[in-house]
C-alpha cells in the first residue's frame, strides 16, 4: 500500500472516523483533493468495510463547471460508485440575498449533503457519515483568516477533524496531508483532475493567504510552516473541547430556567476564571439562540462585566432580541422579540429544570413551550405501588436523574436507551417511523443528550423505575 494511503488510513484508524459496515458520502469536486479523496476511500473501502458513495455540487459560477460535473460522473461510473448530482443557481441566489456567492455556494453545498445522507440512511437503513477534502493547508489557511478576522479559540481551532452536521457526522480524512502530498500522490497513481480557475486568482481572502503568505511563510520562515499551523490549530481544538468540558461541569450548577429565559448565579459564576465565565455565558445564550452568529466578544466581556458588579440593576440589549439584565445578584437572559430580518431557523423554544428544584411531596406545574403545561410530581416509592400506563402520565427513577432536565427539541448526539441497548434518537424515530417532517417538531424531555421520555411515543430505559428505586419523579402532560 502507498506511504501517502498508509498515512491517511492510519488517521481514520486512530481519529476513529470510519468503522466499517457504513456508507461514507464524499463530496467530490473534481478538483486534486477531492480526486485524492475518492481514490484514497474507494481503495480503503475494502480494508476498512465501508460503501462509498459520491455527491458533486455544481454551483454554476464557472462556465466549464458542467464539464466537472460529467467528470466526477464518469469518475463514479468507471469506478461502479453510486453519484448524485445537485446543481444550485449561486449567482442567481446571491442577487437575491444580502450574502456572498462564497458564503450561500458553502451552506447550499452541506444543505445538499445532508439532503443526499438522509435519504442513503433511509434506503439502506445504515449510518451515512459524510466526508469532505479539507487537507492540512486549508487548516492553515481557515486559522489565519479567523485570526486576521478576529476570532476567538474557536475560531483558532480551525477545522474539525470530526463535526457534526444535522444528524450527520462530517470527516476529514485528508486534514493530515498538505498540498504538495496530495499532487504528489495523484502524479504518481497517474491520475487526472480539473482546475478551477478561481482558485487562481486573488479575488476571495483565502486565496489571498493560500497565494501570497503561506508560500513566504514555508520559503522564508519554516519549510514546515503550514505542518505547524495545522497542528497549532488541531491542538487549539483540544484546548477549545476542555474549556467546553470543565464549563459543562459546572453550569447546571450555576445557570437555570428562569422568568422565560436562564438566570445565572452572579456571585458563583465570578468564582469561575474568566475563560470559563465566558464560556458560560455563551452556553447560556445559545440556550436561547442555538444558531447565533452575531454575539462576538464585545457582547460576552459587557455581560461579564455586568455579571461581576455588585450594586444596582443593569440592562443591555444584544442581537437576535436578547434582554440582558442584572438584579439581586442574578444575571437574567431572555428572549425578546426576534428583528424580522433575522433568520427564522433562529426562533427556539426550550425548558430547563433544575435537578433539585422538588422536594419529596412537592408537586409544581410549568407550562412548556411545544407541549403545553406539564405538572412534575416527586414521591417515595412503596413497593405495592402500581406504575401508571397511561400515554402521558409516567414515573421514573428520580436518582438515576444525575443533572438538570431539559424539554427541547432534539439536537445532534442525542441517545435513548432501549433495553440493554443505546441507539442514537434519529436511528430510533427512523425505526418508529416517526415522519420526517414531525421529528423537528417533538419536544422531548432529556438529561444532557439522553433522552428521558418523547411524550406519545416511550421512555428510555435508562430512567425507568426497578426493585431499588427509592423516589419517583411523576410527569404528567395535563393539557395541549
Amino acid at each position: 500500500m502507498d506511504k501517502t494511503l498508509l498515512k491517511v488510513k492510519k488517521f481514520i484508524t486512530d481519529e476513529g472516523l470510519i468503522k466499517g459496515d457504513e456508507i461514507v458520502l464524499a463530496g467530490v469536486s473534481g478538483g486534486a483533493d477531492s480526486v485524492c479523496l475518492f481514490n484514497m476511500l474507494l481503495e480503503l473501502s475494502k480494508d476498512l468495510g465501508f460503501k462509498l458513495a459520491v455527491i458533486h455540487i455544481n454551483h454554476m459560477i464557472r462556465q466549464e463547471a458542467g464539464e466537472d460535473a460529467a467528470f466526477v460522473e464518469k469518475l463514479c461510473e468507471d469506478n461502479k460508485v453510486s453519484f448524485f448530482r445537485k446543481d444550485i443557481d449561486i449567482p442567481a441566489l446571491s442577487k437575491a440575498s444580502d450574502a456572498s456567492e462564497e458564503e450561500l455556494a458553502r451552506n447550499e453545498r452541506y444543505k445538499a449533503f445532508e439532503a443526499a445522507a438522509e435519504m442513503l440512511s433511509e434506503k439502506f437503513g445504515k449510518k451515512v457519515v459524510i466526508a469532505t477534502a479539507h487537507n492540512a493547508n486549508d487548516q492553515a489557511e481557515t486559522m489565519l483568516h479567523n485570526l486576521f478576522r478576529g476570532s476567538g479559540i474557536k475560531g483558532l481551532s480551525g477545522i474539525k477533524v470530526l463535526s457534526f452536521r444535522g444528524d450527520f457526522e462530517l470527516i476529514r480524512p485528508l486534514l493530515v496531508l498538505e498540498r504538495n502530498e496530495i499532487e504528489e500522490y495523484l502524479t504518481e497513481k497517474g491520475l487526472k483532475w480539473c482546475t478551477d480557475k478561481t482558485n487562481e486568482t486573488d479575488d476571495y481572502t483565502r486565496n489571498r493567504i493560500r497565494h501570497n503568505i503561506l508560500p513566504v511563510a514555508k520559503e522564508q520562515i519554516n519549510n514546515g510552516a503550514i505542518r505547524h499551523a495545522a497542528k497549532a490549530a488541531e491542538y487549539i481544538s483540544e484546548v477549545d473541547d476542555y474549556i467546553d468540558e470543565q464549563a459543562d461541569a459546572v453550569f447546571f450548577d450555576i445557570a437555570a430556567m428562569s422568568q422565560g429565559g436562564i438566570s445565572i448565579n452572579c456571585e458563583r459564576c465570578a468564582m469561575e476564571h474568566k475563560v470559563i465565565r465566558s464560556r458560560i455565558l455563551m452556553k447560556a445564550i445559545k440556550f436561547i439562540v442555538p444558531h447565533i452568529k452575531d454575539i462576538q466578544g464585545v457582547h460576552i466581556f459587557e455581560l461579564d462585566e455586568m455579571l461581576q458588579r455588585t450594586e444596582g440593576s443593569e440592562s443591555l440589549s444584544l442581537p437576535y432580541g436578547i434582554n440582558a439584565t442584572r438584579e439581586y445578584g442574578v444575571l437574567i437572559l431572555t428572549l425578546g422579540d426576534i428583528p424580522s430580518n433575522e433568520p427564522e431557523d433562529t426562533k427556539t423554544e426550550s425548558f430547563l429544570i433544575g435537578k433539585d428544584f422538588l422536594e419529596a411531596g412537592e408537586n409544581l406545574t410549568f407550562d412548556i413551550p411545544g407541549l403545553g403545561r406539564v405538572n412534575f410530581t416527586l414521591f417515595l416509592y412503596k413497593s405495592d405501588m402500581k406504575i401508571p400506563s397511561l400515554e402521558y402520565t409516567k414515573w421514573f427513577d428520580y436518582d438515576k436523574i444525575s443533572n438538570s432536565m431539559q424539554f427541547r427539541r432534539r439536537e445532534t448526539g442525542d441517545v435513548i436507551e432501549i433495553g440493554d441497548g443505546t441507539k442514537t434518537l434519529k436511528k430510533f424515530m427512523i425505526d418508529e417511523k416517526i415522519p420526517a417532517k414531525s421529528r423537528d417538531e417533538l419536544f422531548i424531555l432529556f438529561e444532557d443528550k439522553d433522552v428521558i421520555w418523547i411524550p406519545g411515543y416511550r421512555i428510555s430505559s435508562k430512567f425507568k423505575v426497578d426493585s431499588d428505586t427509592a423516589r419517583i419523579l411523576e410527569v404528567k402532560l395535563i393539557s395541549d
